[in-house]
């Protein structure tokens, strides 16, 4: 039921346009309406359907009509906006410009309405819905549509054939034999191929056929796909594996450097240098595990960073960042990772608070063994000397000399001299005493 307002409204709407048609000469000749919607239609679908009208109108009103065990009805949406109005009571409907001022010149879209196909119908079934009564008003005269309709006939629901009826490649043998029932093939080139050239062909004419890359890599089993979409969008994958040699004058790299080597969150010492092997990181006591990354300079390359080790307060840890290069040459980065210690254990090193420490204990004492007596020394004869033989006078040693010129040297000036003058006396105390005993 409609509620009262919209009744008033509606009521005063045609009480106006009955006003101006008794004031106005008739003159409404150019108003058209329409109902259209999907022109292929089959048994399930969900379509919507669009009434159009125009030609100068300010309303309108009329009611659709349908078959309820073809069609359910899932609703009605206004559509032309502004100051129009679309009501609906039931299947009746009403459409007018509030504003009597915004008038439908040339046509537009009034309101949709959407249903739902019984999923039962037979292919071949008309379906029916019909904007029955449709009247339009100008505002000064009102003029008959009739009843616009639209109609469609069941269509034969869509295919799920996605089978194939053909698979060719003309530059291999694929294996098996193709059958539509086998998915997976396998194939063999030579290095000079480079691209499979492969042709396929659906066994239902609705289904669409589609051809992945067919590029083959070398050294490796390509995978090239062929995919059959069906009519109602039911898909199969065809594939053929394609093996391709390595060239044969392919050498193999050697190339076992990093491009890169970071810790997560950290600074490395020094900053990463390909030529450099050896780095240092500091952590904090609290890190308690790392995440080291390095990157090759060939992408041919395998990287390995090393497992199994654990960061322990107060010491280096060593981590190995192992670059295998493609003919299996290896070089180890090794990132040494020191943690602090724990803060209790810096705080007594800093305070020099060791009383938790033991006390360091006497090394055992070697029994003593008294030394073996030894023959007193026996007195020094002093030699004699004749009374007719003069002491021979020597002449200055040369080590002496050279001893003395160092000694100059390093102690310079009245030093130097005093030391010289004892160096000399000492050398000649000898020969003095023997000439004093003679």
């Amino acid at each position: 039921m409609w509620d009262v307002v919209k009744l008033k409204r509606i009521i005063s709407y045609f009480i106006l346009v009955a006003l101006l048609v008794s004031l106005a000469p008739a003159a409404f000749a150019a108003g058209s309406a329409s109902l259209s919607g999907p022109s292929v239609v089959r048994a399930g679908d969900t379509i919507t359907l669009s009434f159009v009208a125009g030609g100068g109108i300010y309303g309108g009103s009329g009611s659709v009509s349908y078959d309820a065990s073809q069609l359910t009805l899932q609703g009605y949406a206004q559509s032309v906006g502004g100051t129009w109005a679309v009501e609906f009571n039931g299947n009746n409907f009403v459409f007018y410009d509030n504003s009597m001022a915004s008038p439908i010149n040339g046509s537009a879209t009034i309101f949709t309405a959407t249903f739902k196909v019984n999923a039962g119908l037979a292919t071949g079934t008309a379906v029916t819905v019909v904007a029955s009564g449709v009247t339009l008003s100008d505002g000064q005269s009102d003029m008959g549509m009739g009843s616009p309709s639209y109609s469609a006939t069941i269509a034969a629901p869509l295919s799920d054939n996605c089978d194939l009826a053909a698979l060719n490649v003309t530059n291999a043998a694929i294996s098996p034999a193709f059958n539509k029932n086998t998915l997976e093939y396998t194939a063999s080139v030579p290095f000079s191929v480079s691209s499979l050239n492969v042709t396929a062909t659906a066994e239902h004419p609705g289904a669409q056929v589609s051809i992945g890359d067919t590029y083959l890599a070398e050294a490796a089993t390509t995978p090239v796909k062929v995919t059959v979409t069906a009519e109602n969008g039911a898909a199969k994958t065809y594939v053929i594996y394609v093996s391709r040699p390595r060239d044969p004058n392919y050498v193999e790299s050697s190339n076992a450097n990093l491009s890169a080597l970071t810790v997560e969150g950290y600074n490395l010492s020094p900053a990463f240098s390909t030529d450099v092997t050896k780095y240092y990181v500091w952590l904090p006591y609290e890190a308690e595990t790392l995440t080291v990354k390095g990157t090759a300079e060939d992408n041919k390359a395998k990287v390995t960073v090393g497992e199994g080790w654990t960061l322990e307060p107060g010491k280096g840890t060593e981590i190995p960042v192992t670059v295998t290069a493609e003919n299996g040459t290896q070089q180890i980065y090794v990132v040494t990772a020191v943690r602090a210690p724990a803060p209790e254990d810096v705080e007594r090193y800093l305070s020099c608070d060791h009383q938790d420490e033991p006390e360091p204990t006497e090394p055992p004492t070697e029994p003593v063994t008294e030394p073996e007596p030894t023959e007193p020394p026996t007195e020094a004869t002093e030699p004699v000397i004749a009374p007719e033989e003069e002491p021979e006078q020597k002449g200055v040693d040369l080590g002496w000399l050279i001893l003395t010129g160092v000694v100059c040297l390093v102690l310079g000036g009245a030093a130097g001299v005093a030391a010289m003058l004892w160096i000399r006396k000492r050398q000649t105390a000898p020969v003095n005493e023997k000439a004093d005993e003679a």
